[in-house]
């Protein structure tokens, strides 16, 4: 099974990638997060250097945007090609209200016309690499599911990414997996899970559940355990050194390029996810004010 870890801004840079790959591995494809398009493609300095190759070194990574307007994404799409990508993928899955406001991100969900136009535009004309998206299951209901799986399903996708909950219910309450077996019965190119698998038991339960699946993006699950995908694939828990490595070598990595106030901003922002509910352990690291305090606090020690 293919696994696909997701992207968040702010937190899965470079710096994170490298690291998390040298250390822990597992994970096939590394998702950068979306460069928002501009008419002029004028991309901010840390896009340009999120999908630099030299960024990437030996990753696979998969780029991504966020627009609606098909010649946006065309010229997106030859920008991503002569970095040296062969694939690329669009965003209608961010459930941001800024995003969706502007009929962005799963914004485009909620005019399914809109939708068709955009992709009839976007595949009209070869394009210089292949395009996967990333979506959800709709913007108020996942009654919309059907009608945009038929439009999904009339493009050739290099995959199609599933995050199986609506726009309104953001990342919170139950997923709809009902929905990821019916892009199976559907034929959907190549479809990948994604949706709160935090843990091997929540990947066992959905492949137990849809025997055929292929792929799955996990995202909050890698953050809690960065070695989750290694042991997806047979591999031992992160020891405690390697977890004390991994803050450790981040933390550096994000001093030398952002300065420390930065740094350990990241590192506590990137810690909330192993500390979870743990109210001692949240209380630690918000009042930690240095790198070792917040190890300490993160892996319990």
């Amino acid at each position: 099974m293919k696994i696909y870890f997701a992207p968040m801004e702010g937190v899965t840079d470079g710096i994170l990638r490298q690291v998390h790959h040298r250390i822990f591995g597992g994970v096939d494809v590394y998702c950068l997060p979306f460069h928002k398009l501009t008419q002029s493609l004028s991309l901010l300095t840390r896009e340009i250097r999120d999908v630099s190759p030299d960024e990437n070194e030996g990753l696979n990574v998969l780029p991504q945007a966020l627009t609606r307007d098909p010649e946006q994404l065309s010229a997106w799409l030859y920008y991503i090609s002569e970095c040296g990508y062969s694939t690329a993928d669009l965003n209608i899955g961010c459930p941001s209200a800024t995003v969706t406001k502007r009929g962005r991100g799963s914004g485009l969900l909620r005019d399914p016309d809109y939708l068709r136009s955009f992709f009839d535009r976007v595949f009209a004309n070869t394009l210089p690499v292949s395009l996967s998206v990333k979506t959800r299951i709709g913007y108020d209901s996942p009654e919309e599911w059907p009608g945009i799986l038929d439009i999904l399903a009339s493009y050739p996708f290099a995959h199609v990414t599933i995050h199986t909950r609506t726009t309104r219910e953001q990342y919170t309450g139950k997923t709809h997996p009902e929905a990821f077996e019916l892009a199976l019965r559907k034929g959907i190119p190549h479809p990948v899970y994604n949706g709160d698998l935090r843990t091997t038991d929540d990947v066992k339960q959905l492949t137990e559940r849809c025997p055929e699946t292929e792929a799955v993006m996990i995202g909050r699950g890698l953050l809690a355990d960065p070695a989750l995908a290694r042991r997806l694939r047979g591999g031992p828990e992160a020891s405690g050194d390697e977890l004390e490595a991994w803050y450790n070598t981040l933390y550096r990595g994000w001093k030398d390029r952002f300065g420390e106030t930065i740094a350990l901003g990241r590192i506590k922002k990137l810690m909330e996810w192993p500390v979870g509910e743990d109210i001692r352990r949240k209380r630690l690291l918000r009042r930690a004010c240095d790198i070792e305090s917040c190890v300490r606090a993160a892996i319990g020690e």
